[in-house]
Formats: structure tokens, C-alpha cells, sequence
């Protein structure tokens, strides 16, 4: 695949597509193929920090394209379809793309708040500026949107709250698994401030329910 010559949003969104279908290190193939300079929404990450206490790793892209390779490994080792893996790799690549705007400083400290929630309107506009397919849009979206779930919970999630994210992404075609590799993937590519996989006892309630 070659990003020579792509000039329409829509020749951009195709190239993104194949990138995440099928390149093993999908951060690569997006740099080589001039992805983010034809990408605002990927740009605006490359010009927004992050607080180092939690993601001394870099900026917002830094930290996107990382988590997107880390899905894609993933979804490789389980050698899930191309139409899978693309909802991962995205989901993960886009989960972020709301915190150029919301990013405010405060107190020595860098602080994002609602950014899963401006960010899912972003996948949403971009989606179709891209042409990019619509079940992957609701779906990549949906994630986004509730990715930082977990954080408002302390310990193990009640049944009522796993139930109720597992119907929403459900609604959206997607699944509280897809959810999972997100949240997963955003926790590990922090370096050393990598966290442990907040979607365990999410998982695990999950599990329960279905007994």
C-alpha cells in the first residue's frame, strides 16, 4: 500500500482503513503514508501534552499511535478478521481524539475532563468526512466515548453498571470485549506509568452475569 498521491478526505479514510485492516505496526504505516498531516483531528494530537505523572510516554499522538499497535498485536495474536481488527485498532488510534479541546491546564497540572465525550463527536464528523464505514464509526465512537468508565469505580463494578455499558456498546455493535482491548491498550502504553488492565473486573462481572 502506498500513501503517494492521496488527495481527497475520501482516498485518506480508504488508506487509514487498509492501514488498520491489515499493517502489523499501524503507527508506522501511518507516519510513512502522511496520515496525520491529512488528518486534523490526528494532528491537533501531536500538539497537545499530557500530564507526565500518568502518560510521561508524551503527547496525546505519541500515546494514540502507541495504544493502536499494541491493538493491533493484539488482535493479531487472536487472529481475529480484517473487519475486527479494524474496529480495534481505530476504536484505540481515535479513543483520545477529544482532548486537543479539552485540554486545560490548572494547578501545575494537565487535565482533560470530557474529553471521551467530545471525542465520540469527533469519530463521528470525521467518520464521515472520511467515508469511513458506518458500523465502524457507531462502534469506534461508542468505545471512545466510554472508555473512561472504569475510572469513577472503585474496586469491583456493580452489576448494574456492567449491564448497562455492556448494553450500550452492544446497541452500538460493538461489545464490552472490543471495550476491554481499548481500555487495556490505553493503560499499557503509558511507559512507566503503564497501569494494570482496568477492564479485568469489568470482565469479570461480566462473566458472572452470564452464568
Amino acid at each position: 500500500m502506498s500513501g503517494r498521491g492521496i488527495r481527497s478526505d475520501r482516498e485518506v479514510g480508504a488508506a487509514l482503513l487498509g492501514i488498520a485492516r491489515e499493517e502489523p505496526i499501524p503507527s508506522r504505516a501511518i507516519r510513512d503514508h502522511g496520515i496525520v498531516d491529512s488528518v486534523p483531528e490526528l494532528e491537533a494530537l501531536a500538539v497537545t501534552p499530557q500530564d507526565p505523572r500518568w502518560h510521561p510516554e508524551g503527547d496525546v499522538l505519541v500515546h494514540s499511535l502507541w495504544a493502536a499497535d499494541l491493538a493491533a498485536t493484539y488482535a493479531d495474536e487472536r487472529g481475529v478478521d480484517s473487519d475486527w481488527r479494524a474496529v480495534l485498532v481505530l476504536a484505540t488510534l481515535f479513543h483520545d481524539l477529544g482532548k486537543p479541546d479539552t485540554t486545560r491546564r490548572m494547578n501545575g497540572r494537565i487535565t482533560s475532563h470530557g474529553h471521551a465525550e467530545h471525542g465520540a463527536e469527533l469519530i463521528r464528523s470525521m467518520g464521515r468526512r472520511l467515508e469511513l464505514p458506518r458500523p465502524l464509526v457507531k462502534a469506534a465512537s461508542a468505545i471512545a466515548e466510554t472508555h473512561m468508565a472504569h475510572v469513577s469505580v472503585q474496586g469491583e463494578p456493580s452489576a448494574k453498571a456492567v449491564r448497562r455499558l455492556r448494553e450500550r456498546l452492544e446497541a452500538a455493535g460493538t461489545s464490552l470485549d472490543d471495550w476491554a482491548v481499548v481500555v487495556r491498550c490505553d493503560g499499557e502504553a503509558r511507559g512507566s506509568a503503564a497501569r494494570p488492565d482496568a477492564s479485568v473486573p469489568w470482565l469479570r462481572v461480566a462473566r458472572a452475569l452470564e452464568r
